[in-house]
């Protein structure tokens, strides 16, 4: 399984790169993102899914580590698949279509050019809580206090910062994640578990 690639840009077409390693010209599919930093003749780093089926392999290259999570779990939703996931990440920033997918904003993934009605709920439905836990999970070994007026007590506290990391995890810059904690707070000061307070702020971020 190919998951990173480093070489020198041989060729750029419309939706693709070809990447020569020691000589082997690797085409890797990339979003807009990642084409947009690349250029012929330059030394290339990119991080790359290797889609494996019986009549073909094809490699899809991203512009960072987080763009790849976000096509990953774009790839679980049903009736997407990597070509669409890909598509979709080449017409929105991850931030936006993370705080699309939090709040189950189904408008704002219909204004994303190649996704209708159907597979903007579907995408909500199936991914919603999933951004949430996962971003709680692979911050829950972070020790982040973070002051939140409506967390008075220290475990209060310690659920404010560790909702701050997941938005970290997410992409979100700092002080944007403890506005939205705070807000998401303020407004449901009875939540208590960090994936339901990361669901809340992303509808404020």
């Amino acid at each position: 399984m190919i998951s990173r690639l480093v070489g020198e840009v041989a060729e750029i077409d419309a939706d693709t790169v070809t990447i020569d390693i020691s000589g082997v010209g690797y085409e890797v599919i990339c979003t807009s993102q990642a084409l947009s930093r690349l250029a012929v003749g330059d030394k290339a780093t990119l991080s790359v899914y290797t889609d494996v089926r019986e009549d073909a392999i094809r490699l899809f290259g991203f512009d960072s580590h987080a763009e790849k999570q976000m096509f990953l779990l774009l790839n679980r939703v049903s009736g997407m698949g990597p070509r669409s996931s890909v598509d979709v990440l080449s017409n929105v920033a991850i931030r936006d279509l993370l705080r699309a997918i939090g709040s189950g904003d189904v408008r704002a993934l219909m204004a994303i050019k190649g996704v209708g009605k159907k597979k903007a709920e579907r995408i909500v439905v199936e991914l919603k809580d999933l951004v949430a836990n996962m971003a709680g999970e692979r911050s829950s070994s972070l020790h982040t206090m973070v002051a939140v007026d409506s967390a008075p007590n220290r475990a209060g506290a310690t659920l404010a910062g560790d909702a701050v990391s997941a938005l970290a995890v997410l992409g979100f810059g700092r002080k944007d994640a403890e506005s939205a904690v705070s807000q998401a707070l303020a407004s449901m000061p009875s939540l208590e578990d960090v994936g339901d307070i990361v669901r809340e702020a992303l509808r404020h971020v």
